[in-house]
Protein backbone atom coordinates (compact mmCIF):
# COMPACT_ATOMS: atom_id res chain seq x y z
CA UNK A 1 0.00 0.00 0.00
CA UNK A 2 1.46 3.37 -1.03
CA UNK A 3 2.08 6.14 0.92
CA UNK A 4 -0.78 8.22 -0.94
CA UNK A 5 -3.18 5.45 -0.26
CA UNK A 6 -2.33 5.15 3.70
CA UNK A 7 -2.37 9.11 3.83
CA UNK A 8 -6.28 9.00 2.15
CA UNK A 9 -7.49 5.72 4.10
CA UNK A 10 -5.92 7.51 7.45
CA UNK A 11 -7.60 10.78 6.38
CA UNK A 12 -11.07 9.09 5.49
CA UNK A 13 -11.31 7.16 8.88
CA UNK A 14 -10.45 9.68 11.32
CA UNK A 15 -12.02 12.75 9.60
CA UNK A 16 -15.57 12.39 11.39
CA UNK A 17 -14.24 11.19 14.40
CA UNK A 18 -14.22 14.59 15.88
CA UNK A 19 -17.80 15.00 15.10
CA UNK A 20 -19.04 11.97 16.53
CA UNK A 21 -17.08 12.19 20.02
CA UNK A 22 -19.95 14.96 20.29
CA UNK A 23 -22.37 12.18 20.70
CA UNK A 24 -20.30 10.64 23.71
CA UNK A 25 -20.73 13.25 26.05
CA UNK A 26 -23.19 13.54 28.35
CA UNK A 27 -24.47 11.20 30.30
CA UNK A 28 -21.26 9.13 30.42
CA UNK A 29 -18.66 10.67 31.82
CA UNK A 30 -15.90 11.92 28.79
CA UNK A 31 -13.02 9.71 30.53
CA UNK A 32 -14.95 6.68 30.60
CA UNK A 33 -16.34 6.68 26.97
CA UNK A 34 -12.43 7.00 26.18
CA UNK A 35 -11.68 4.09 28.05
CA UNK A 36 -14.49 2.11 26.08
CA UNK A 37 -13.54 3.36 23.21
CA UNK A 38 -9.39 1.69 23.33
CA UNK A 39 -10.32 -1.08 25.41
CA UNK A 40 -12.48 -2.27 22.79
CA UNK A 41 -10.21 -1.30 20.06
CA UNK A 42 -7.33 -3.30 22.09
CA UNK A 43 -9.54 -6.31 22.49
CA UNK A 44 -10.60 -5.95 18.46
CA UNK A 45 -6.88 -5.83 17.99
CA UNK A 46 -5.63 -8.43 20.38
CA UNK A 47 -8.37 -11.06 18.89
CA UNK A 48 -6.57 -10.61 15.42
CA UNK A 49 -3.27 -11.05 17.13
CA UNK A 50 -4.26 -14.72 18.98
CA UNK A 51 -6.01 -15.66 15.42
CA UNK A 52 -3.22 -14.78 13.65
CA UNK A 53 -0.84 -16.73 16.25
CA UNK A 54 1.60 -13.54 16.66
CA UNK A 55 3.63 -13.55 19.24
CA UNK A 56 2.61 -11.75 22.40
CA UNK A 57 5.42 -11.79 25.02
CA UNK A 58 7.61 -9.10 25.16
CA UNK A 59 10.34 -7.91 27.70
CA UNK A 60 9.90 -5.90 30.55
CA UNK A 61 11.75 -3.09 28.51
CA UNK A 62 9.23 -3.56 25.70
CA UNK A 63 6.25 -3.29 27.91
CA UNK A 64 7.44 0.08 29.62
CA UNK A 65 7.53 1.83 26.14
CA UNK A 66 4.24 0.19 25.38
CA UNK A 67 3.29 1.72 28.68
CA UNK A 68 4.75 5.38 27.66
CA UNK A 69 2.88 5.14 24.59
CA UNK A 70 0.11 3.82 25.74
CA UNK A 71 0.07 7.10 27.91
CA UNK A 72 0.97 9.79 25.51
CA UNK A 73 -1.03 8.61 22.41
CA UNK A 74 -4.20 6.62 23.53
CA UNK A 75 -4.83 7.94 27.42
CA UNK A 76 -3.51 11.79 27.73
CA UNK A 77 -4.48 12.64 24.14
CA UNK A 78 -7.91 11.51 24.09
CA UNK A 79 -8.70 12.41 27.65
CA UNK A 80 -8.07 16.52 26.58
CA UNK A 81 -9.44 15.97 23.17
CA UNK A 82 -12.87 14.91 24.47
CA UNK A 83 -12.91 17.51 27.25
CA UNK A 84 -12.23 20.09 24.21
CA UNK A 85 -14.60 19.39 22.54
CA UNK A 86 -17.25 20.00 26.09
CA UNK A 87 -16.25 23.70 25.19
CA UNK A 88 -15.67 24.29 21.30
CA UNK A 89 -17.52 23.58 18.61
CA UNK A 90 -15.93 19.72 16.59
CA UNK A 91 -14.08 21.70 13.79
CA UNK A 92 -12.29 23.75 16.50
CA UNK A 93 -10.39 20.71 17.99
CA UNK A 94 -9.44 19.77 14.96
CA UNK A 95 -8.06 23.23 13.81
CA UNK A 96 -5.31 23.11 16.94
CA UNK A 97 -4.60 19.44 16.30
CA UNK A 98 -3.22 20.41 13.01
CA UNK A 99 -0.60 22.50 14.80
CA UNK A 100 1.23 18.52 15.21
CA UNK A 101 2.89 18.69 12.07
CA UNK A 102 5.12 21.47 13.63
CA UNK A 103 5.42 19.50 16.62
CA UNK A 104 6.69 16.41 15.18
CA UNK A 105 9.18 18.21 12.67
CA UNK A 106 10.17 19.78 15.41
CA UNK A 107 10.67 16.44 17.55
CA UNK A 108 11.69 14.79 14.93
CA UNK A 109 14.78 17.22 14.69
CA UNK A 110 15.85 17.20 18.48
CA UNK A 111 15.28 13.83 19.10
CA UNK A 112 16.39 12.26 15.89
CA UNK A 113 18.23 14.57 14.26
CA UNK A 114 16.29 13.95 11.39
CA UNK A 115 16.55 17.45 9.44
CA UNK A 116 13.64 18.26 7.08
CA UNK A 117 13.91 19.82 3.99
CA UNK A 118 13.05 23.23 2.88
CA UNK A 119 10.58 22.03 0.89
CA UNK A 120 9.12 20.18 3.93
CA UNK A 121 9.26 23.12 5.97
CA UNK A 122 7.70 25.02 3.32
CA UNK A 123 4.97 22.66 2.35
CA UNK A 124 4.28 22.61 6.16
CA UNK A 125 4.28 26.56 6.30
CA UNK A 126 1.93 27.06 3.00
CA UNK A 127 -0.63 24.36 4.73
CA UNK A 128 -0.70 26.14 8.18
CA UNK A 129 -1.80 29.91 5.47
CA UNK A 130 -4.00 27.30 4.17
CA UNK A 131 -5.87 26.19 7.50
CA UNK A 132 -5.36 29.93 8.67
CA UNK A 133 -7.76 31.35 5.55
CA UNK A 134 -10.39 28.67 5.92
CA UNK A 135 -10.79 28.86 9.90
CA UNK A 136 -10.04 32.58 9.88
CA UNK A 137 -13.39 33.91 11.03
CA UNK A 138 -13.23 30.54 13.63
CA UNK A 139 -9.64 32.18 14.54
CA UNK A 140 -9.90 35.68 14.83
CA UNK A 141 -13.36 35.80 16.42
CA UNK A 142 -12.24 33.44 19.18
CA UNK A 143 -13.52 34.77 22.78
CA UNK A 144 -12.82 33.72 25.85
CA UNK A 145 -16.94 33.60 26.39
CA UNK A 146 -18.56 30.77 27.49
CA UNK A 147 -15.26 28.85 29.15
CA UNK A 148 -14.03 28.42 25.11
CA UNK A 149 -9.87 29.42 26.22
CA UNK A 150 -10.57 26.31 29.04
CA UNK A 151 -11.14 24.14 25.77
CA UNK A 152 -8.43 25.56 23.59
CA UNK A 153 -6.01 24.73 26.33
CA UNK A 154 -7.14 21.05 26.83
CA UNK A 155 -7.01 20.65 22.83
CA UNK A 156 -3.12 21.82 23.28
CA UNK A 157 -2.19 19.16 25.71
CA UNK A 158 -3.71 17.12 24.00
CA UNK A 159 -2.06 18.10 20.74
CA UNK A 160 1.25 17.90 22.53
CA UNK A 161 0.46 14.49 23.60
CA UNK A 162 -0.62 13.28 20.52
CA UNK A 163 2.93 14.46 18.93
CA UNK A 164 4.83 13.11 22.12
CA UNK A 165 3.17 9.45 21.65
CA UNK A 166 4.31 10.08 17.92
CA UNK A 167 8.10 10.34 18.96
CA UNK A 168 7.64 7.36 21.58
CA UNK A 169 6.46 5.09 18.67
CA UNK A 170 9.58 6.41 16.37
CA UNK A 171 11.76 5.39 19.11
CA UNK A 172 9.81 2.42 19.01
CA UNK A 173 10.85 1.72 15.33
CA UNK A 174 13.75 2.42 15.44
CA UNK A 175 14.67 -0.70 18.24
CA UNK A 176 12.47 -2.61 15.63
CA UNK A 177 9.03 -3.18 17.76
CA UNK A 178 6.35 -5.06 15.68
CA UNK A 179 3.93 -2.36 15.09
CA UNK A 180 0.86 -4.37 15.31
CA UNK A 181 1.64 -5.57 18.55
CA UNK A 182 2.60 -2.15 19.69
CA UNK A 183 -0.90 -0.76 18.88
CA UNK A 184 -2.33 -3.12 20.93
CA UNK A 185 -0.42 -3.77 24.18
CA UNK A 186 -0.31 0.87 24.02
CA UNK A 187 -4.25 1.03 23.94
CA UNK A 188 -4.51 -1.54 26.32
CA UNK A 189 -2.43 0.01 28.94
CA UNK A 190 -3.69 3.67 27.73
CA UNK A 191 -7.19 2.62 28.43
CA UNK A 192 -6.40 1.11 32.05
CA UNK A 193 -4.30 4.65 32.78
CA UNK A 194 -7.39 6.54 31.69
CA UNK A 195 -9.85 3.66 34.06
CA UNK A 196 -7.26 4.10 36.49
CA UNK A 197 -7.65 8.28 36.68
CA UNK A 198 -11.45 7.78 36.56
CA UNK A 199 -11.37 6.19 39.76
CA UNK A 200 -8.88 8.16 41.65
CA UNK A 201 -11.57 10.88 40.76
CA UNK A 202 -14.38 8.56 41.64
CA UNK A 203 -15.75 8.68 38.23
CA UNK A 204 -18.94 5.92 38.49
CA UNK A 205 -18.71 3.88 35.26
CA UNK A 206 -22.01 3.73 33.26
CA UNK A 207 -23.25 3.57 30.36
CA UNK A 208 -25.58 4.42 27.62
CA UNK A 209 -27.80 2.28 25.75
CA UNK A 210 -28.46 4.16 22.98
CA UNK A 211 -28.05 4.10 19.05
CA UNK A 212 -26.01 7.56 19.27
CA UNK A 213 -23.42 6.42 21.71
CA UNK A 214 -23.08 2.48 20.42
CA UNK A 215 -22.85 3.72 17.46
CA UNK A 216 -20.16 6.23 18.06
CA UNK A 217 -18.64 4.08 20.47
CA UNK A 218 -18.52 1.44 17.47
CA UNK A 219 -17.24 3.56 14.74
CA UNK A 220 -14.69 5.36 17.21
CA UNK A 221 -13.28 2.06 17.85
CA UNK A 222 -12.91 0.48 14.96
CA UNK A 223 -12.63 3.17 12.37
CA UNK A 224 -10.97 5.76 14.37
CA UNK A 225 -8.81 3.62 16.76
CA UNK A 226 -8.33 0.19 14.97
CA UNK A 227 -7.83 1.16 11.35
CA UNK A 228 -7.26 4.39 11.70
CA UNK A 229 -3.94 4.04 14.11
CA UNK A 230 -2.67 0.97 12.18
CA UNK A 231 -2.50 3.20 9.04
CA UNK A 232 -1.31 5.93 10.28
CA UNK A 233 1.63 4.80 12.27
CA UNK A 234 2.33 2.52 8.98
CA UNK A 235 2.40 6.09 7.30
CA UNK A 236 4.67 7.03 9.76
CA UNK A 237 7.40 4.90 10.00
CA UNK A 238 7.54 5.27 5.93
CA UNK A 239 7.61 8.73 5.54
CA UNK A 240 8.64 10.12 9.65
CA UNK A 241 6.14 11.81 12.01
CA UNK A 242 6.86 14.95 10.66
CA UNK A 243 5.46 14.44 7.12
CA UNK A 244 2.41 12.02 8.27
CA UNK A 245 0.90 14.08 10.75
CA UNK A 246 -0.05 16.59 7.79
CA UNK A 247 -3.32 14.18 7.96
CA UNK A 248 -3.52 16.25 10.87
CA UNK A 249 -3.48 19.52 8.64
CA UNK A 250 -6.12 18.32 5.87
CA UNK A 251 -8.64 16.55 8.37
CA UNK A 252 -9.92 19.69 9.58
CA UNK A 253 -11.02 21.15 6.40
CA UNK A 254 -13.27 17.31 6.44
CA UNK A 255 -13.84 18.03 10.34
CA UNK A 256 -15.34 21.86 8.91
CA UNK A 257 -17.20 20.17 6.08
CA UNK A 258 -18.82 17.64 8.71
CA UNK A 259 -19.60 20.77 11.61
CA UNK A 260 -20.89 22.72 8.34
CA UNK A 261 -23.94 19.95 7.84
CA UNK A 262 -24.42 19.20 11.51
CA UNK A 263 -23.26 22.09 13.15
CA UNK A 264 -24.78 24.56 11.31
CA UNK A 265 -21.29 26.53 10.94
CA UNK A 266 -21.55 29.12 8.33
CA UNK A 267 -18.30 29.55 5.08
CA UNK A 268 -18.15 29.54 1.66
CA UNK A 269 -15.48 31.35 0.07
CA UNK A 270 -12.76 30.88 2.99
CA UNK A 271 -12.69 26.74 1.52
CA UNK A 272 -12.18 28.08 -2.18
CA UNK A 273 -8.89 29.79 -0.92
CA UNK A 274 -7.54 27.79 1.40
CA UNK A 275 -7.93 24.53 0.08
CA UNK A 276 -5.27 24.72 -2.98
CA UNK A 277 -3.04 25.58 -0.06
CA UNK A 278 -3.34 22.80 1.72
CA UNK A 279 -3.19 20.58 -1.28
CA UNK A 280 -0.24 22.09 -2.64
CA UNK A 281 1.36 21.76 0.76
CA UNK A 282 0.19 18.02 1.16
CA UNK A 283 2.36 17.81 -1.80
CA UNK A 284 5.44 19.36 -0.73
CA UNK A 285 5.34 17.23 2.59
CA UNK A 286 4.31 13.90 1.25
CA UNK A 287 6.99 13.46 -1.32
CA UNK A 288 10.34 14.75 0.67
CA UNK A 289 13.05 12.84 2.18
CA UNK A 290 14.37 13.27 5.12
CA UNK A 291 17.87 14.53 5.83
CA UNK A 292 20.27 12.76 8.71
CA UNK A 293 22.42 15.33 10.59
CA UNK A 294 25.79 13.64 10.75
Amino acid sequence: MNNIVLFTLTLICWSPTWYLIKFQLGYVDPLISVFYRFILAAFIIFTFLIIKKKNLKFSLNHHLWFLIFGFCLYSINYVFFYLSNSYLISAFPAIVFSTSVIMNILGEWFYFKKKPTGKTLLGALIGMIGIFIIFNDEILGFTFANNRHIGLFFALIATLGASSGNMVHQRNLNHKFPLVESVAYAMLYGSLITLIITQINQTPILFEYTFNYIASLLYLSVFGSVFAFLLYLKLLGNIGAGRSSYVGVLMPVIALLISTVFENLQWQLDLIIGLPFLLIGAILVIHQKIKIIS
